[in-house]
């Protein structure tokens, strides 16, 4: 009793009136649920212990630290889903700053002047950050602050050896299937071990539209309300309320009228999604073709083999891009001639005849495998990565050729080099290939003969010299997202200067038609498996410019396609030659996006 008085008060003070229990916050994602509260109150944060070290010891701390980050970056790379872009993409962004290469620097630097141990060390430059993020008032900076607390409180709990620590406190407690989660604020960690506990709705004190957590709800369907002040106070666990995602709304001890009316207004909107989704299905069936009769080819983008049957699902044509380097990110040594074979084997198969292009290792950078983890660079992103690895660890390459040679016996695999910057290292990634295929016919191990080669077209000088290169190769990927951050010399993670990563670009753009062209003259296929052929708006652009086929995330295949049938090839290529005299990347957008409108 005394509790709920005490709610009451601080719900008027916070500029409710007494009676009203009407709480507002920010819309994360839409949609209407009534049931019962899971209360999520905010633990003590584990004691930290801290202690002076000597000298001598520093360098055992600071190998405790390496390790507990590199098996940090491993846990995350097991998490990364292929499936659902925006929990890959924040996964992928924490990997980012679990290599960042001015914060990492600066934990070592303090361990050395400090002389405390290194968890010590890491909690004080870990609140550091996120203190200046949350100072600049900027919301979005503030978000990142948790993003950085989440990822080096996985480091943390590494650290210090713990099964339940800060990371996974959700995950660890039972959470009831039918409940709406409330509570102050959730960390993308623990957030992604709710995606199928059940819950139906997510409401936070704290937090906005832009937060990891809002992207997750808005990607899973469920609706999410954020910055409700003061909800905690008025809510036990099991009391029923009405979350209103699309107007930002909580309603606490709601009314039997108001009640009967939201569940009204949620069984009609799931009626319109019954709907919706029938005509889905059937666009799912539908072919890629313009109304003018211009086919597109669309394929899927994946990570592991599971997620082939998820792109045939959503009416993919093919893999365009199978990222190897998740089979290898996901054990602690090299995986084998054999383990990879049967994962290569198990995605053609899956597909049932249609291509599945497969990209050998793109290790480094971000994405380190226990073979980089020792070596140290300033700027890994222009390091030691991709085909420079494999060309320098020839043993690796040729094990992974002689798997998908191996496995091309079973369908139309296709081999694909990623981050070729000349024709020399093609030819040599040419050359090991040869290799490759010598040892097996010399053993008499069957593979397809004809397999078709191709290469990812990711750095500025491949795209200039796409002509040279198209000659040696079947077929060119254009892989937009290194394209974009190495033309315009831009960090995408970096809030600063991230609002130059803009796919519309015209020297972007210069260079993607560049490639086209390069590939019409020399007839070899010209793909595209960047995040910008997954957009509606810009793979009607890249219609107009000449390309055919794409691919992008499975989820991502049904709006593409729905774009596709509703427009004109003859209209596309119309907005293409209006768009590509613009100089403003704004510019071009507003007009693909109104040219777009005209058919709706």
């Amino acid at each position: 009793m005394i509790r709920r008085i005490d709610a009451v008060c601080k719900a008027h003070f916070l500029g409710y009136s007494l009676g009203v229990r009407k709480l507002e916050g920010l819309s994360a994602s839409p949609g209407i649920v009534v049931g019962p509260v899971f209360r999520y109150a905010d633990e003590a944060a584990a004691s930290i212990p801290r202690y002076e070290i000597s000298p001598r010891d520093a360098d055992l701390h600071w190998g405790r630290f390496d390790a507990a980050l590199e098996k940090s970056r491993r846990e995350i790379g097991l998490l990364i889903d292929g499936r659902n872009k925006e929990q890959s993409d924040i996964l992928e962004a924490q990997l980012l700053m679990l290599t960042d290469p001015e914060f990492i620097p600066q934990v070592r630097e303090e361990l050395y002047r400090a002389l405390v141990n290194i968890e010590s060390v890491l909690q004080l430059k870990v609140e550091s950050a996120a203190a200046m993020l949350r100072a600049t008032g900027d919301t979005y900076l503030s978000e990142r602050a948790v993003d950085i607390e989440d990822a080096f409180g996985r480091v943390m709990v590494n650290l210090l050896q713990a099964e339940n620590g800060a990371m996974g406190k959700v995950g660890a407690r039972f959470v009831p299937p039918g409940t709406i989660l409330v509570a102050r604020n959730i960390r993308p960690s623990e957030a992604l071990s709710l995606r199928d506990s059940g819950i139906v709705g997510i409401a936070l004190e704290e937090g906005g539209a832009t937060s990891h957590v809002a992207i997750l709800a808005r990607s899973w369907k469920i609706p999410a309300v954020m910055g409700v002040r003061g909800l905690l106070d008025l809510v036990s666990d099991g009391d029923e309320v009405i979350l209103d995602g699309a107007d930002g709304v909580v309603i606490v001890e709601p009314a039997g009228d108001a009640v009967s009316r939201y569940r009204s207004r949620a069984t009609s909107e799931s009626r319109l999604k019954a709907s919706e989704a029938a005509v889905r299905a059937a666009l799912i069936e539908a072919p890629a073709e313009t109304l003018d009769g211009a086919r597109m080819t669309l394929r899927a983008n994946i990570a592991v083999s599971d997620e082939a049957l998820d792109a045939k699902l959503e009416g993919a044509e093919g893999i365009g891009l199978f990222r190897s380097e998740f089979l290898f990110l996901a054990s602690d040594s090299l995986p084998d001639e054999e383990t990879q074979y049967a994962e290569y084997r198990r995605a053609v198969e899956s597909m049932d005849g249609a291509p599945v292009v497969i990209r050998t290792l793109d290790a480094g950078a971000d994405k380190l495998i226990d073979d980089q983890k020792d070596y140290v660079e300033k700027n890994p992103l222009l390091g030691w990565r991709a085909i420079r690895y494999c060309l320098d660890r020839r043993d690796v390459f040729r094990t992974q050729l002689r798997a998908l040679l191996r496995a091309s016996a079973h369908g139309d695999l296709r081999v694909m080099f990623p981050m070729i910057a000349n024709l020399g290292e093609l030819e040599a990634a040419l050359c090991v290939l040869d290799e490759a295929k010598g040892e097996l016919s010399n053993a008499n191990v069957p593979f397809n003969r004809k397999l078709k080669v191709g290469i990812m077209i990711e750095i500025p000088a491949a795209a200039v010299c796409a002509d040279q290169l198209a000659k040696k190769v079947d077929f060119m990927s254009i892989g937009t997202n290194d394209l974009i951050q190495y033309t315009m010399a831009v960090d995408r993670e970096n809030a600063r200067v991230a609002h130059l990563y803009d796919c519309f670009n015209p020297a972007v753009l210069r260079l993607v038609r560049m490639t086209i062209a390069a590939g019409i003259d020399a007839r070899v296929d010209v793909s595209m498996c960047g995040e910008m052929a997954g957009d509606p708006v810009s793979a009607f652009l890249l219609m107009g410019m000449g390309l055919r086929n794409f691919s992008m995330s499975p989820a991502l295949v049904t709006p593409v396609k729905e774009m596709v049938r509703k427009v004109s090839l003859r209209d596309a290529i119309e907005a293409a030659q209006s768009a590509l005299e613009l100089s403003a990347p704004r510019e071009i957008r507003k007009l693909l996006q109104e040219r777009l409108k005209t058919y709706e």
